[in-house]
């Protein structure tokens, strides 16, 4: 955490944006929204098409849901042709394999065609994250993407996406996932409980944030305001302290 690094404003005013702003996190610029920056990724599919890297597609779900991943079989023509389409990348011809360094895990390397064609442009004509949020960093300047563990499969796509936009490669970050005791994710659609709202439970709860990524902050900053907390946390900073682990649980309030 450097305060160089910059991040994607995206949620305000929504009541993740409020959430953020509770905890004391703020963006660097104005939020944009997606329904906004259509011209931008059409632009993006448009390159991909041109260079024989992205593609309508008419099947269902349904109808490869036997299969572990999409089989590709409208890659040299639509299998539906009445059908509505959408659009998916070539990860065939893209760029494979991939491999970048994660500042946790390490050295990864992927062959995405393993992983599918990934969907670019939806049937309902919304434009799917993965597109999105490349072109998004990339115009915004994003050096540093940080998030869960559970998004490190999707980074091959977007290396695919980069290199055949010729935008630049930000440095990666996984951080292990917060779990139950039962091994499942902290989330709403597991029933997990909502963040704090109120200021001592949410100077308690960052605090166990800064636990839970190993940077073993002082016990007397605990109760410390947000902004001391987080000053104290960009100063000490440190990825080396982060134990490469996929989860790990959210640690015991005093």
């Amino acid at each position: 955490m450097t305060q160089s690094t910059r991040y994607r404003g995206r949620f305000a005013p929504t009541p993740s944006g409020r959430q953020l702003e509770a905890f004391g996190l703020h963006w660097d610029e104005a939020v944009r929204w997606q329904h906004d920056r259509d011209a931008a990724y059409q632009q993006a599919l448009n390159t991909l098409a041109n260079q024989g890297l992205a593609y309508p597609c008419s099947c269902s779900r349904k109808q490869w849901r036997d299969y572990p991943v999409y089989p590709g079989w409208c890659r040299t023509g639509l299998s539906g042709p009445t059908q509505p389409v959408a659009w998916r990348l070539r990860s065939d011809l893209a760029k494979r394999p991939i491999q970048w360094h994660d500042r946790l895990f390490g050295w990864q390397q992927f062959d995405p065609e393993t992983l599918g064609d990934v969907v670019l442009k939806r049937k309902d004509a919304l434009w799917a994250y993965q597109l999105a949020v490349v072109v998004d960093d990339a115009e915004q300047g994003i050096t540093d993407v940080v998030r869960g563990f559970d998004l490190l499969d999707n980074t091959p796509w977007q290396r695919q996406l980069q290199v055949a936009l010729a935008f630049p490669e930000p440095r990666y970050l996984h951080l292990p996932l917060v779990v139950t005791p039962q091994g499942q994710k902290l989330s709403k659609q597991n029933l997990a409980p909502a963040l704090a709202d109120e200021p001592r439970g949410i100077r308690q709860q960052l605090f166990l944030a800064l636990q839970a990524l190993d940077q073993a902050p002082p016990s007397d900053l605990a109760q410390a305001p947000v902004t001391r907390q987080l000053d104290w946390a960009v100063a000490h900073w440190s990825v080396e302290q982060l134990s490469p682990s996929a989860q790990r649980e959210w640690p015991q309030e005093s």
